[in-house]
């Protein structure tokens, strides 16, 4: 069996006020493994609509997309790695941010699939996600792809993962957390 990828981290401003991160960390709390496909598409589900609902707030972010087996197998193996590992910025919470010194705080949501390759949802996210070089990092097409994200059918999904830094508000990233190299490969979304 041959295998594509298809993964999305965005990074967003916690708001005042904003559910975004209560949302999804009770997207993610849940145990997939014991899912039925129906509940682990409405957890996804949950998590879409949540982004969608605050991408004015998302302001970096990154995705791919590949067809190639040993790529795939390699990223999805990349991509996993980052939920069974220490990917803070510092061994300590950030605080409270101070809305009126302009200290926001931030999240990063991490998403990807093991697909099938040449499966239904394979061939709808290869199609989806063929953006030209030069409109890949604007926000209206993280909602383009996050509005496909409902069409994903688990039967086509080998394996997922999904998770969120930070479980715990009082941990949030801070701006200068953002410039630590671990975080290079998330773009300035215009």
């Amino acid at each position: 069996m041959e295998h594509s990828i298809f993964a999305m981290e965005v990074c967003a401003r916690m708001d005042a006020g904003s559910t975004l991160q209560r949302t999804l960390h009770e997207a993610v709390q849940v145990q997939f493994e014991k899912m039925s496909l129906q509940y682990k598409w409405y957890q996804y589900r949950r998590a879409q609509m949540a982004l969608l609902s605050n991408l004015h707030a998302i302001e970096k972010g990154c995705w791919d997309y590949f067809d190639n087996d040993s790529r795939a197998l390699n990223d999805y193996g990349m991509w996993s790695r980052g939920m069974i590992t220490e990917e803070g910025a510092r061994k300590g919470p950030s605080g409270t941010p101070d809305p009126y010194r302009g200290q926001p705080r931030y999240l990063t949501f991490t998403m990807a699939f093991l697909l099938i390759q040449g499966s239904p949802t394979d061939r709808m996210l290869r199609t989806v996600c063929d953006i030209p070089k030069d409109r890949l990092w604007r926000r209206d097409v993280f909602g383009h792809i996050l509005q496909n994200l409902g069409h994903v059918s688990f039967a086509s999904v080998k394996s997922d993962v999904i998770y969120l830094i930070p479980r715990d508000e009082g941990w949030a990233l801070t701006a200068d957390d953002l410039t630590d190299p671990k975080f290079h490969y998330l773009r300035k979304l215009v």
